[in-house]
């Protein structure tokens, strides 16, 4: 058996918290870290994305196992826990990678600085709402797991990083224990099959359009799979114009000082015509440990859009006009990961590992229109697929068992040009 797969260890989910952010929050003051806790749950949004007409659970499967809240972050230490480390990491600046560019590891002394909780070598969770969540209400006791042998669980720590910004705030981390690295068809195998929202003294509650407040008490979602069987994928694909700087960027002063920010369209592509935001599962990386780029699109991605003779036309390359059905279009490049590219920055650019992905476009209104999916087709020897951040990495050790490449996923667009699905509180 790999190593780690029969172990109930512990991991975290969607996007391993970026750690230059929570390096900044480390060093600075027990005000200052008191006053972002304040900011990330105090419940406010700012043109924040819902993505469907009604709330409910988009998705909340395992993330991967074992690798939140470590003693130390250190090679021995990330290996013995099954985590990954990119020992080869350069910065042709001279400078010395940070943790952040070897591993998705994560210290337990950091879990405190942005998360309600603790972790202990945890396993992680992200559950993806459709309505942005009032961060106020989030707390372990909202969330009730039970798992595929009859044991159920609760988290240790519940947070809303790092999708933290107020745009975002849709995705709840779970760190807890909540089973191994065993795939399902394994006897030995133990994965959270069920989640249920539960009443507490605080219930969880979601905000949507017309800003409608709604309870998240009694939804559940329910899965078959772990993370060791497949990756992470698509669940929401969504069109809007860009109008200048992005509403609702930022929100936390003190993370806005990490070395991923600013992040938006406006800040690292110069701006666009319309933003095709992803939202996903979990984080999406290369491999698990490396950075995803603005200049990757074609790596991972490709547009389907309808033609002018009603046949799909495949959009796959950058910096090309596409003729399409009302006109043409044109891909950018990707946003919302890190800072405007430096060069030479290479294995040392750092991005904020959330559930967003923006593709940023150029063209006509009709032609944008017509853009019906969005495709990571993961195919072998051509496109390559996504990992959470449990994958392996550049350098991944023999005897680990990392979390699988996401599938080849097909997501319908959403056009939200005539309304933008978004939402403001506070």
């Amino acid at each position: 058996m790999a190593r780690g797969q029969a172990k109930r260890s512990r991991g975290v989910t969607v996007a391993v918290a970026a750690a230059a952010a929570l390096a900044v929050l480390a060093a600075a003051g027990l005000a200052a870290q008191r006053s972002v806790r304040w900011q990330i749950y105090d419940g406010s949004l700012r043109a924040a994305d819902y993505w469907s007409a009604e709330p409910k659970i988009l998705s909340a499967g395992l993330g991967f196992d074992g690798i939140i809240g470590l003693a130390e972050i250190a090679p021995a230490n990330v290996r013995e826990a099954g985590g990954a480390w990119f020992s080869g990491a350069r910065c042709t600046d001279g400078s010395e990678p940070p943790d952040a560019s070897r591993t998705s590891a994560a210290p337990a002394s950091r879990i405190g600085l942005s998360f309600r909780g603790y972790a202990d070598h945890d396993d992680g969770l992200p559950v993806v709402f459709s309505w942005p969540v009032a961060g106020e209400t989030v707390d372990p006791t909202d969330f009730f797991l039970t798992l595929n042998n009859g044991d159920t669980a609760v988290p240790h720590a519940t947070g809303l990083f790092p999708n933290w910004e107020r745009n975002e705030r849709n995705v709840v981390v779970l760190f807890g224990d909540f089973g191994n690295r065993g795939r399902a068809g394994e006897a030995d195998a133990i994965f959270p099959v069920k989640l249920d929202i539960v009443a507490d003294a605080s219930p969880l509650v979601l905000v949507g359009p017309g800003r409608r407040e709604v309870s998240a008490v009694g939804m559940s979602w329910t899965t078959t799979e772990t993370p060791y069987d497949s990756g992470p994928r698509l669940i929401g694909a969504k069109l809007n114009r860009i109008e200048g700087p992005p509403a609702g960027e930022g929100g936390v002063m003190l993370l806005s000082l990490a070395d991923y920010y600013p992040n938006d369209e406006v800040a690292t592509l110069g701006g666009g015509d319309f933003r095709l935001r992803v939202l996903t599962t979990g984080g999406f990386s290369p491999d698990g440990v490396t950075a995803l780029t603005p200049e990757a699109f074609e790596r991972h991605f490709r547009l389907h859009a309808r033609g002018a003779d009603g046949a799909t036309v495949l959009i796959d390359r950058s910096g090309r006009d596409y003729a399409v059905s009302g006109g043409k279009i044109r891909v950018v490049g990707l946003s919302d990961l890190g800072a405007k590219k430096a060069p030479g920055r290479d294995d040392c650019y750092a991005e904020d590992r959330d559930n967003y992905i923006d593709i940023v476009l150029t063209g006509d209104e009709a032609a944008a229109r017509n853009i019906t999916h969005v495709e990571i087709p993961a195919l072998p020897g051509g496109y390559a697929p996504f990992y959470n951040p449990g994958g392996p990495g550049p350098e991944p050790f023999p005897e680990v068992r990392y979390t699988a490449p996401g599938p080849p996923d097909l997501e319908p667009v959403i056009d939200a040009l005539d309304d933008p699905m978004r939402v403001d509180r506070n």
